[in-house]
């Protein structure tokens, strides 16, 4: 008798109420948690009260719960601000995924294993391998996140992101001039000193820039 069937093990993966009858008296139900229900997944099954409504709004709450301990928590954010987050992310995996494309064999970006199969019960025991010509899994992936990069800075450009960091650059270049102006004002430059802030002060922000 394992743990399960004598009921002193509760796996989350399983219904767990408790079998009817003579011979399973004692026993859990071994259906899948929320077997027939909405919350299918967790909780029990629909013929161990997965379907009532203090079980269906439980398990409700736990797939949610557990949604967010996945996913994370909404948050407000401006579309624009999520294009950018998603271009520096998807930018990131690019380089990372082709940091592992170069890491491969020459060979292996158009042939390698398939398919493993391990056998044991056979007369000879091991592990059959199966290899074909096909690219290499990185190389896909790789492939897969470029496109969606190009997809996502086509999706920023038609949003006007281009515009709106013109327009950011152009406030900050129009307060930066404001400080420099108040500065120089505060110097008390001579004539002459006066006369050279035209050429030396943007061959300098030029150098920075």
């Amino acid at each position: 008798m394992t743990l399960r069937d004598s009921g002193a093990e509760h796996d989350k993966r399983y219904c767990n109420g408790k079998r009817r009858g003579a011979e399973a008296a004692g026993k859990l139900c071994t259906r899948p948690a929320g077997w027939g229900t909405p919350h299918v997944g967790t909780g029990r099954c629909k013929l161990h009260g997965g379907s009532t409504q203090s079980h269906t709004q439980a398990g409700a709450k736990t797939l949610a719960a557990n949604a967010v301990a996945t996913f994370g928590l909404p948050r407000e954010i401006d579309p624009r601000d999520a294009l950018l987050e998603e271009i520096y992310r998807t930018a990131g995996a690019v380089d990372w995924l082709h940091q592992q494309v170069q890491k491969l064999e020459a060979e292996k970006v158009t042939w390698g294993i398939s398919e493993e199969v391990e056998k044991q019960a056979s007369e000879f025991p091991g592990v059959d391998t199966t290899r074909k010509a096909a690219v290499n899994v990185w190389v896909e992936l790789w492939q897969k996140e470029r496109r969606h990069l190009v997809d996502v800075c086509k999706a920023a450009v038609q949003a006007g992101l281009e515009e709106r960091r013109v327009r950011l650059a152009e406030q900050q270049g129009a307060m930066l001039a404001g400080v420099i102006k108040n500065i120089l004002g505060d110097l008390d430059l001579t004539p002459e000193q006066q006369g050279l802030v035209a050429t030396v002060v943007p061959r300098h922000l030029r150098a920075v820039a």
